[in-house]
């Protein structure tokens, strides 16, 4: 029989609110607090046994009666107030996002493989490598004086390649909540070259500056596996780690798609808000749905929610990315809040057969905007430490760029500047 893992808020932690979800739903709950390298949260949930994240008051359990669960929220002596099966969540880049409709739809395939075979085969821009890093020049680095010295950064993606030589000797901190899967190890190369964009530095191979805050503390929470995808309880699990460890910054590079009219999920509305409450702000990407300028398609999920920054992409013609989602949602919530570059970003990746250009590589997808905010994130906290995460998110959108032509609806306040 298949797993169904249910992802259930609670209104408090008290001990015999606990004990009456654990005799009402007949498992026995344990504490994130209890959880360790050794003891990890994918060991312990099965039928009989759920992991509480304490720091959002989220309980994660397996094969639930739903019915038990509906009747458990209309009961106002419960402490559940809301539950929703386990998603799926992909990297947010081109190629995962077609990888994906291939396997979804037929009527698709044709259309599919034209966009493939584009995004594989296209010819790089000729421009000098100083141009390629157009995305540093955009939000005017140039003149910053900053670094993100003591902030953590921390990268919720698909793991890091610790062996690549722009992060030797960095001291990098890492937890891995995919099953059988490593952190410091990534044959994807997805989060390596997120953690590239957020906190590199100098490319080794041209002396060229790839990254934003070289001097932040890096971390690094695998919550994709190798092949790019995650669930709903593996992305919690490391939200709770992060928010235990005091990171100031969670970079979230993946989505799963909404419909339009789709509302936000009460769920992560619930973690964000509880994350800026801990001085934490997450930033997600807006997702890759679109297909621009005919069929634009709603900001995903978890960025949809008010309390997560959601982050839109643009090109280096300062247009909107044909990818990029918008904010088709405005009533039920799922603005884009900014807008950073995300198409042929350059940053650090594995050496693999995909990338054949040495330790550095080209890609697109409001992955890789995201990591743009979440590095220049660190530079405002540095130069602002008294500043709280709302205060800094509110600074943000304050000092951002609109862009002549563009609309609030996919690039929120504008772009991020330093």
């Amino acid at each position: 029989m298949e797993k169904e893992r249910y992802i259930v808020v609670l209104e408090d932690q008290q001990k015999n609110s606990l004990k009456k979800v654990e005799n009402e739903l007949e498992v026995t709950i344990t504490s994130s607090e209890f959880l360790s390298s050794e003891n990890r949260s994918h060991d312990i949930i099965d039928n009989d046994n759920g992991v509480l994240y304490k720091n959002l008051g989220i309980l994660v359990v397996e094969n639930m009666n739903e019915a038990q669960l509906k009747s458990a929220v209309k009961n106002d002596s419960n402490p559940i107030v809301y539950f929703e099966k386990e998603r799926e969540f992909f990297s947010a880049d081109e190629l995962s996002i077609i990888n994906e409709l291939k396997k979804q739809s037929t009527d698709l395939a044709n259309k599919i493989t034209e966009l493939e075979n584009y995004i594989i085969n296209k010819p790089l821009p000729q421009k000098s490598l100083v141009e390629m890093e157009w995305g540093l020049k955009a939000l005017g680095l140039g003149n910053s004086l900053y670094t993100g010295k003591g902030v953590d950064i921390c990268i919720l993606d698909t793991g890091l390649e610790l062996s690549h030589p722009d992060f030797s000797g960095r001291g990098i901190e890492g937890k891995s909540f995919i099953a059988g899967e490593d952190w410091n190890r990534d044959p994807n190369g997805h989060g390596t070259h997120c953690a590239g964009v957020a906190t590199g530095n100098i490319r080794l191979d041209n002396g060229k500056r790839y990254g934003i805050a070289k001097d932040a503390n890096l971390k690094i929470a695998k919550v994709l596996s190798d092949a790019g995808k995650g669930t709903t309880s593996s992305v919690i699990d490391a939200i709770d780690w992060a928010i235990t460890k005091k990171f100031r910054i969670l970079s979230l590079s993946l989505a799963s798609a909404v419909k339009l009219n789709d509302a936000p999920s009460p769920l992560f509305e619930t973690v964000g808000a509880r994350a800026l409450e801990n001085n934490c702000v997450i930033i997600a990407a807006a997702g890759n749905d679109s297909s621009r300028p005919s069929v634009p398609k709603p900001v995903s999920m978890p960025a949809n929610a008010a309390s997560i920054m959601a982050v839109g992409a643009i090109d280096g013609q300062m247009k909107i990315a044909k990818f990029s989602n918008a904010g088709l949602n405005p009533s039920t919530g799922g603005n884009v809040n900014i807008c950073a570059p995300g198409v042929d970003i350059f940053s650090s990746y594995p050496k693999n057969s995909k990338n054949k250009s040495g330790n550095y590589y080209a890609m697109s997808g409001t992955s890789m905007a995201t990591p743009h905010v979440s590095g220049l994130v660190a530079l405002y906290m540095e130069q602002f430490p008294e500043k709280t995460a709302k205060e800094i998110w509110e600074l943000i959108e304050t000092k951002a760029k609109p862009i002549e032509g563009l609309k609030y609806r996919d690039i929120g306040s504008g772009l991020i500047q330093a």
